[in-house]
């Protein structure tokens, strides 16, 4: 059995390993898509806090369910997972937020993940995939949960305007969301024009610029309101000082991408303008609706995956999200 292993920073081998034992209330599944993203690309720079090595990479999957005893009807079925385990006892689970848990574990991050052809996971983190959706699609689900969560966090209201930092994956997938489900307009943020073309193609109006630039911008878009909801999906710290400048009077600003430590932010703005500053962390019970919106085509895939390899390939994908950042979005692996 294939397994992608990060032994260490940069250092990605494949393997061979035995595959688990199936255990009960678990079902055995074989490896059909699995996306790369920012997370995993902090690993294999070695830049994550939260990794150690080695390290079984992958949390965005789409598999095939070979065996599953508690839930045969799901047997052949395709299905996506939920990477996060959960305590069920601190007080972010009892307040069902365990998203967000004390002891929070996510595959490829904290534990062992996904990259590998036969896996064992429990069933209740497998979500049956609509039989007329595509491969490519499905294997957004999970990206899409978090992009999903944030918009929930944000309380957008129909006709809004928002403001996205970063024209990465969850980023298109937040301005895609507010356009095509929410009826808002979004304004996109980003240093690379090739992911800008990627935004105003999908309908968003894309911006680049310093601050005095940005903030004549959004002033121009929205009648001098500025931004309703402005989201900060980069982790780059002066975008997150950036989002007090373009947010609204009694707007909000919702954190999804993770700084490299902490941001010193304009606190007299905040309160001068009553702002709702909400962090946004993975999701809570948000695959059903996500795989139900991806079944109604509101997410348009072909423009957001741009690389295929083979899971044999792992290493040379990493390495080509590393080097090319800008060109490159979506990188899916095909196990078979």
């Amino acid at each position: 059995m294939q397994q992608v292993v990060l032994e260490a920073p940069r250092q990605v081998r494949v393997v061979d390993a035995p595959a688990a034992t199936q255990g009960a209330g678990e079902a055995v599944v074989r490896l059909r898509l699995a996306g790369i993203c920012g997370s995993d690309l902090a690993a294999y720079r070695g830049t994550s806090p939260l990794v150690s090595y080695p390290r079984v990479l992958g949390h965005e999957l789409l598999v095939d369910v070979l065996a599953c005893p508690d839930r045969p009807a799901l047997v052949g079925q395709r299905a996506v997972v939920d990477p996060m385990t959960h305590c069920s006892h601190c007080r972010a689970c009892r307040a069902g937020r365990y998203n967000c848990c004390a002891n929070l574990e996510v595959m490829g991050v904290h534990v062992d993940g996904g990259l590998q052809e036969i896996n064992v996971l429990p069933i209740s983190r497998l979500f049956a995939v609509p039989a007329a959706l595509p491969d490519h699609v499905a294997v957004l689900a999970e990206p899409l949960t978090v992009a999903y969560h944030a918009v929930e966090r944000s309380r957008i209201r129909a006709g809004e305007t928002a403001v996205v930092f970063g024209a990465g994956t969850i980023g298109l997938l937040i301005a895609q969301l507010l356009m095509r489900a929410r009826g808002c307009r979004a304004l996109v943020i980003d240093v690379a024009a090739g992911r800008l073309l990627i935004a105003q193609a999908l309908g968003a109006t894309p911006l680049q610029g310093d601050e005095p630039s940005l903030r004549k911008a959004v002033a121009q878009a929205t009648g001098g309101e500025m931004a309703a909801v402005v989201f900060e999906a980069t982790g780059v710290a002066a975008c997150t000082r950036m989002t007090t400048s373009l947010v609204a009077q009694a707007g909000t600003i919702v954190l999804i991408g993770w700084n490299k430590g902490p941001v010193e932010l304009d606190t007299v703005t905040l309160m001068r303008k009553e702002v709702d500053l909400r962090g946004s962390r993975n999701s809570v019970n948000a695959f059903p609706p996500v795989l139900q919106l991806l079944a109604d085509g509101i997410i348009d895939a072909a423009s957001m995956i741009t690389h295929r390899f083979g899971l044999g390939e792992a290493g040379a994908a990493l390495d080509v999200l590393d080097r090319e950042q800008d060109n490159a979005l979506k990188i899916v692996l095909e196990a078979h």
